[in-house]
């Protein structure tokens, strides 16, 4: 007899509901890494940017420090101040810049402003300053403030733009403000300071120069008391022509005696003649040796006297100058050199441009999928390897 045979039913090929189980977790574990690398940083980028995000309002302002003294090759604005006989003066805008940037500024800035209050009380919990209140240090503020302000220089024009970002549009045109503020009494400080170095130096150089004049000139007197002497050349010429005339009276005395020997040698005006001839060259010999004699003589003590008169002279024309060039620091001081234009003033922003929440959510999508792009390689690679 033979054995019925079982017929299997299309039922009996169908997987038990274990089975059916284990299939879905492997499905949902090899989809845990995408959740993990790409849906959960996207969906909390998106939460953030679309709920708790802080907006930052940016407040700019332009500005320029100018000087009357340089005159450089400029375009723009720069030509426009070219024209007028001012141009900008780069390294004090640049001088300017650091300053901004510097903690004297922001120390300053918060003798004037809350401005800690500005970033710890507002904004969102990742943006305020000191969230969780682990570093309250006065460094720690400015190395955060420096993160909200910007100063760039246009290397063309010269023109220096002052950006502010602020969780409060009021607040940051207030602080962009008393920058400003700042900024200009920075440049005032420089040219009190540069004039009271120029007068003080010019004022020296005219003091030496006047203890040089007044040490000239008491030299110069000593030494014609001592020598019994005012003006050697006015007198060098006046014994000159004594003695020119002497000679000349020589002269005409000799052509006498010549003529009465020819005519009456026994004539008595001979000896009176010949007396007088002889009294002239004694005065001739010692007018000569008073002039050009080897001892105390006009001729020795020339050198002398011409070396201090060219002292006093010197002297006299270096006081000059140093008045004249007192005067004219005096004159130039009181004119201001450096000026700090303001070419717009700080704006009150009444949209934010901050945070880019479109951009960031993409943005965080894009490089969240490039992530789960190179994890999915280095999977695939470490298999291969295996295999």
């Amino acid at each position: 007899m033979t054995e019925p045979v079982e017929t299997l039913s299309q039922s009996d090929f169908r997987q038990p509901n274990g089975t059916k189980k284990r299939f879905g977790m492997l499905s949902r574990i090899k989809n845990l890494p995408f959740f993990l690398i790409v849906v959960i940083p996207t969906c909390l980028s998106l939460i953030y940017f679309s709920i708790f995000a802080s907006d930052i309002y940016t407040s700019e302002s332009s500005f320029v420090v100018r000087s009357a003294r340089s005159q450089a090759s400029a375009t723009g604005v720069g030509a426009l101040l070219q024209n007028v006989g001012i141009s900008p003066s780069q390294n004090d805008t640049y001088t300017v810049q650091e300053f901004i940037r510097s903690r004297s500024a922001l120390d300053n800035l918060l003798e004037t402003l809350p401005v800690r209050s500005y970033y710890e009380d507002k904004g969102d919990w990742f943006k305020r300053f000191n969230t969780i209140g682990w570093d309250g240090s006065k460094e720690a503020f400015y190395q955060y403030f420096r993160k909200f302000q910007t100063v760039s220089i246009d290397s063309v024009s010269g023109i220096a733009t002052l950006q502010i970002r602020a969780f409060d549009a009021a607040e940051g045109q207030k602080i962009n403000q008393e920058l400003l503020q700042q900024s200009e009494n920075l440049i005032n400080r420089l040219n009190e300071r540069a004039r009271r170095d120029s007068i003080a130096a010019a004022d020296q150089t005219a003091q030496e120069a006047e203890e040089r004049v007044a040490q000239a000139a008491k030299a110069l007197s000593e030494y014609r008391i001592a020598n019994g002497i005012f003006d050697i050349p006015a007198q060098s010429e006046m014994q000159l022509n004594l003695v020119a005339r002497l000679q000349a009276e020589l002269i005409s005395i000799q052509s006498q005696l010549h003529q009465l020997h020819a005519i009456a040698p026994e004539n008595p005006q001979i000896a009176v003649l010949t007396a007088r001839e002889t009294a002239l060259k004694q005065q001739i010999k010692n007018q000569s040796a008073a002039i050009l004699g080897k001892g105390k003589s006009m001729a020795t003590e020339t050198e002398e006297y011409q070396k201090l008169s060219l002292n006093s002279v010197i002297a006299q024309q270096q006081f000059t100058a140093a008045v004249n060039a007192l005067q004219m620091a005096r004159e130039e001081a009181n004119r201001q050199q450096l000026y700090l234009e303001v070419i717009s003033s700080p704006s009150l922003p009444d949209s934010a441009l901050e945070p880019y929440r479109l951009y960031n959510i993409i943005a965080t999508f894009c490089i969240s999928l490039m992530l789960y792009g190179i994890f999915r390689l280095l999977i695939n690679s470490v298999r291969e390897h295996k295999n």
